[in-house]
C-alpha cells in the first residue's frame, strides 16, 4: 500500500460530503503488466485516445516533428521524425524546451514517464539527451509550481561507444497534486558551445480524473452506483445480481436489492452486448444499468481490472467495495469478481487533502486492483457554494495574453439564492453577475464572487490570475560616429504592471524586410552595438518579447549612407631601384577591411616603410660619426 500523498489544493465537496463514502468506478483499467520503473500503478491519463485527453502545447516544434506525437500512445523505438516531438531549429536556441498538458477537468497526478530520442553518435548530433528535466503543475491561482517529493529526475543510460537513437524510458513519482495542467521542462545540454535540441517520442502522466462534487439535491437520491457487467454464453439467459452497491449522501457505501426489467430471449440469442435497467430498493426514480456481454465461449483470462475511486472524510475509514469490474481477453466484462483489499492505516485518512492508493488481490490476475482514496474536508452546508472558472487556460508562462472570461457558478444549499455579485478589481467594486465577465485589468488581478441566500447566508470564492495583453516597447537611439559607423542603443520596457521584458533581439543588413535572407541572423541585445555604414542605406530590425509571451512588432531603423571623407594616400619616395613585389598573406577566415576614400596601395605602404627605414639609417650614421670623433 502506498503512503498518503498530499493533494495540491482542496477539492470541492458538496453538502455533507464528509459523510459520503461513495465509490466511483473509472474507465481506466489496471495494466496487464507493470514495469519495474513505472512511477505509479495509475493509468496514463495523458493519452490522446482517453475520454479527457489533454490539450498539448509546446514551446517550439519544426514542421518535420509533431507535438501530437507526445501522447499518441506509441512508445516503441522509432527514427520517424513525425512520430516524435522535437525542437531542432529553434532560433535563438532556448535554455529549455517546454511541453504542456492541459485537461478539461481536474486530474490527480502522481507520476510521469519520458521516452527520449537523440542522434548524437548516430547522425549529426543536433539532438541530444537533455542536461536535466523537471515537472511543474499549475495551481488554482494559475501559477506554475514544481512538483514535490521527487528524489531525482533520472536520465536514460547512454553508451557513446554504441549509441542508439530511441532511449530507455525514465520515470519519476511525486507527491500527488490535483490540477488541470502539467508541464515538463527539458533543460538543454550545451555541447561544442551550442545548446543542443531535445526530442521526445512519448510523454506519459500517471493519474486519475479527480472526483467531482455531486449536484446538491433534496437528499432523496444516491450519488453513485455499481457499474454492473454480466457475461453469458449464446442462448443462455444472463444471471443478473440481486443486489448492487450504492453511495448515498449521508450514509456509507451499502448493498441494496435491485429489481431488473425482463430480458427477452432474443437479446442473448446471438453474440454481442445489450443493457438491462434495474430499480434499486428505495430509489424508484433512479435506475441502475447492467451491461450484458454475450459470447459463444467465455474466456477465463483477465486482462484488466477497472480502477475505483473512493471518497471519505478526515478521520473516517473509507469503505471499499468487496467486488470489482474486470475485463477478459474475449472483450467481455464482469463486475462481481471478489477482491481482497490490503489494510488501511488510520494515519492515511487522518488529514484532509490527502490521497492514497489501496492495493487489492484478485484471483487470476497478478497485478491486482487499485482503489484511489480521496480525503475531502467537510464544507459548511448553510452557505451557497460558489466557484469561479475561466474560459481558457493561461499560457505556459502562467500569464494570460488575452482577457479571459470569468464565469461564476453558484449552487444553493439550505436556501434559494437571492443575488450573485462579482468583482474584478479585488473587491473595490461589486457588480451584479448575470453572465461571464471579461477580466481586462493588467498584472496580478483578484477576481471575487459572492452569493447571498434568502436566509442571509453568504458564500464566496476568489481566484487570482496574471494578465498581460500588451507587448513591450523598445526605444532606440542612433549615434553616427565620424560618418563611418552607427552606434545603436536599445531601451526595451514593458508597460506596468506587465510581466517584464524577457529579451530583445536585433538584426542588421541591406534588406528593409525584417525577414530578408540577406540580413544577418537575429542576435540577443545585451549592450550598445556598432554597425559599419556603407554606400547604400542599411537597416537594423528590433523586436522585444515579454515573460507572458507577447511579442512586439518589428521596429526598423534606417541608417544613413556613409559620409566619411576619403583619406588621402601618402606620396611614396621613389626607391633607387624597383622594390620586390610585396607578398600578402591573409589568414583563413579573415576578410580585409575596406577603408574610407580608397585603399592603401602596396606601393604606398612600401614607400612609407622606406621613408621610415631611411630616417633610421640617417640617425644611425650620425650617431657613428659622433662616436668616431
Amino acid at each position: 500500500m502506498k503512503n498518503p500523498r498530499r493533494i495540491g489544493r482542496l477539492l470541492p465537496a458538496a453538502t455533507a460530503l464528509a459523510l459520503v463514502l461513495g465509490v466511483l468506478a473509472l474507465a481506466a483499467p489496471t495494466p496487464v503488466a507493470t514495469a519495474a520503473d513505472e512511477p505509479s500503478t495509475l493509468s496514463n491519463i495523458a493519452l490522446a485516445a482517453s475520454e479527457h485527453a489533454p490539450e498539448v502545447t509546446v514551446s517550439y516544434v519544426p514542421p518535420w516533428n509533431s507535438a501530437a506525437a507526445l501522447n499518441d500512445g506509441r512508445t516503441g523505438p522509432t527514427d520517424d521524425l513525425a512520430a516524435m516531438w522535437g525542437t531542432w531549429g529553434a532560433d535563438p536556441a532556448p535554455d529549455a524546451d517546454l511541453a504542456t498538458y492541459t485537461w478539461d477537468v481536474p486530474v490527480a497526478l502522481s507520476g510521469s514517464t519520458l521516452y527520449l530520442w537523440q542522434n548524437y553518435g548516430v547522425q549529426d548530433g543536433g539532438v541530444m539527451i537533455p542536461d536535466s528535466w523537471s515537472l511543474e503543475y499549475r495551481t488554482g491561482a494559475g501559477e506554475w509550481a514544481p512538483v514535490t517529493g521527487v528524489a531525482d529526475y533520472p536520465l536514460p543510460p547512454f553508451d557513446p561507444a554504441s549509441p542508439v537513437t530511441s532511449l530507455a524510458p525514465v520515470s519519476v513519482s511525486f507527491d500527488a497534486v490535483t490540477t488541470r495542467a502539467l508541464r515538463v521542462s527539458l533543460h538543454r545540454q550545451e555541447f561544442g558551445g551550442i545548446a543542443r535540441a531535445t526530442s521526445v517520442i512519448e510523454w506519459e502522466v500517471a493519474g486519475v480524473v479527480a472526483p467531482s462534487d455531486p449536484e446538491p439535491g433534496d437528499g432523496d437520491g444516491y450519488l453513485a452506483a455499481e457499474n454492473v457487467a454480466v457475461r453469458t454464453v449464446t442462448g443462455t439467459a444472463p444471471i443478473l445480481p440481486s443486489r448492487v452497491w450504492i453511495a448515498e449522501e449521508n450514509r456509507p457505501l451499502r448493498d441494496v436489492e435491485v429489481a431488473w426489467d425482463a430480458v427477452a430471449p432474443t437479446s442473448y440469442a446471438t453474440g454481442g452486448t445489450f443493457t438491462v435497467d434495474g430499480t434499486p430498493a428505495g430509489y424508484p426514480d433512479q435506475p441502475v444499468t447492467a451491461t450484458v456481454f454475450v459470447a459463444d465461449r467465455l474466456s477465463a483470462t483477465i486482462t484488466a481490472v477497472d480502477y475505483s475511486a473512493v471518497v471519505t472524510a478526515p478521520g473516517i475509514a473509507p469503505v471499499l467495495p468487496d467486488r470489482v469490474r474486470v475485463r477478459f481477453d474475449d472483450d467481455t466484462a464482469e463486475s462481481a469478481v471478489p477482491v481482497m483489499w490490503a489494510p488501511v492505516s488510520p494515519a492515511q485518512y487522518a488529514q484532509p487533502e490527502a490521497m492514497f492508493d489501496v492495493v487489492g488481490a484478485v484471483d487470476g490476475f497478478a497485478p491486482g486492483a487499485i482503489a484511489t482514496v480521496f480525503v475531502l474536508a467537510a464544507v459548511e452546508d448553510s452557505a451557497p457554494l460558489v466557484s469561479i472558472d475561466f474560459d481558457t487556460a493561461p499560457e505556459g508562462s502562467g500569464w494570460y495574453v488575452s482577457a479571459p472570461l470569468a464565469a461564476v457558478t453558484v449552487q444553493k444549499t439550505a436556501s434559494d439564492i437571492a443575488r450573485v455579485e462579482v468583482s474584478t478589481d479585488g473587491g473595490a467594486t461589486w457588480l451584479p453577475y448575470t453572465a461571464p465577465v471579461a477580466v481586462t485589468a493588467q498584472g496580478t488581478v483578484s477576481i471575487l464572487a459572492r452569493a447571498s441566500a434568502v436566509d442571509g447566508a453568504v458564500g464566496s470564492a476568489s481566484a487570482t490570475v496574471r494578465i498581460d495583453t500588451r507587448p513591450p516597447v523598445t526605444a532606440t537611439r542612433v549615434d553616427i560616429v565620424d560618418g563611418a559607423s552607427a552606434t545603436i542603443t536599445l531601451e526595451p520596457s514593458d508597460p506596468e504592471p506587465g510581466s517584464g521584458v524577457s529579451r530583445t533581439v536585433w538584426s542588421d543588413g541591406p534588406d528593409k524586410d525584417p525577414a530578408g535572407a540577406t540580413n544577418n541572423m537575429y542576435a540577443t541585445y545585451e549592450k550598445p552595438f556598432s554597425v559599419v555604414l556603407t554606400d547604400q542605406p542599411r537597416y537594423v530590425h528590433v523586436r522585444s518579447q515579454d515573460l507572458a509571451g507577447n511579442e512586439q512588432s518589428v521596429v526598423t531603423i534606417t541608417l544613413p549612407v556613409r559620409t566619411a571623407p576619403p583619406v588621402a594616400s601618402p606620396t611614396p619616395v621613389p626607391p633607387a631601384s624597383p622594390p620586390a613585389a610585396p607578398t600578402s598573406t591573409v589568414a583563413p577566415g579573415v576578410t580585409s577591411l575596406p577603408t574610407t576614400g580608397g585603399s592603401f596601395a602596396g606601393g604606398a605602404l612600401i614607400g612609407g616603410l622606406s621613408l621610415l627605414a631611411t630616417g633610421v639609417l640617417v640617425a644611425f650614421m650620425v650617431r657613428r660619426r659622433r662616436r668616431s670623433r
